[in-house]
């Protein structure tokens, strides 16, 4: 049944609506079922939301996990900012520009400290081991560690896309750059 409801339809209804104002009827319109079918399968607005903030966000992080993965075996900074720009870059704008896009951070914010494990958790692992595998630094848990925190607050100082590129870049050359030289 989730399956044949699609979550980004709902992350940018919630999104420009937010969850207070968007309603059973709206989602399921948005989708394409009807409101029966959601109450159904979510029982709440909530679950609805939640759901699709998860979906989201595995997609968001196999997207950046898939530029790690296909990565050429002599690429190192470059290919580390790319997975970056698609794990947060892609989605400053609609953080930033809908009027609760806000609402959305929070929410995934919420999902991510009330879970033990969620997707985010499989972007840094394979991060790590790209760091590993392409000896980018000597203590490759650690840097994963600092790159997705920094990250997180490049995420919420930057206006757009290419703000989230360059402040993201400097961090990346800061770090691993500053290791691939020593």
């Amino acid at each position: 049944m989730a399956s044949m409801i699609k979550y980004a339809p709902v992350v940018e209804l919630l999104s420009h609506y937010g969850i207070q104002k968007a309603t059973m009827s709206d989602l399921a319109e948005t989708v394409g079922v009807t409101r029966q079918t959601l109450y159904n399968r979510f029982k709440t607005k909530q679950h609805v939301r939640d759901w699709a903030l998860l979906e989201y966000m595995s997609e968001v992080n196999d997207t950046a996990i898939a530029v790690l993965e296909n990565a050429a075996p002599d690429a190192t900074l470059e290919v580390v900012l790319e997975a970056f720009e698609r794990w947060g870059g892609d989605h400053v704008q609609m953080v930033r520009n809908s009027p609760h896009g806000m609402d959305i951070l929070e929410g995934g914010l919420q999902l991510i400290a009330s879970n033990a494990k969620t997707p985010i958790d499989r972007f840094e692992q394979r991060l790590e081991k790209f760091i590993e595998s392409r000896q980018l630094s000597p203590t490759p848990v650690e840097t994963t560690m600092v790159l997705v925190f920094a990250a997180k607050g490049v995420f919420v100082s930057c206006t757009d896309a290419k703000d989230y590129r360059k402040k993201m870049g400097a961090v990346i050359n800061t770090l691993l750059g500053v290791m691939q030289s020593a």
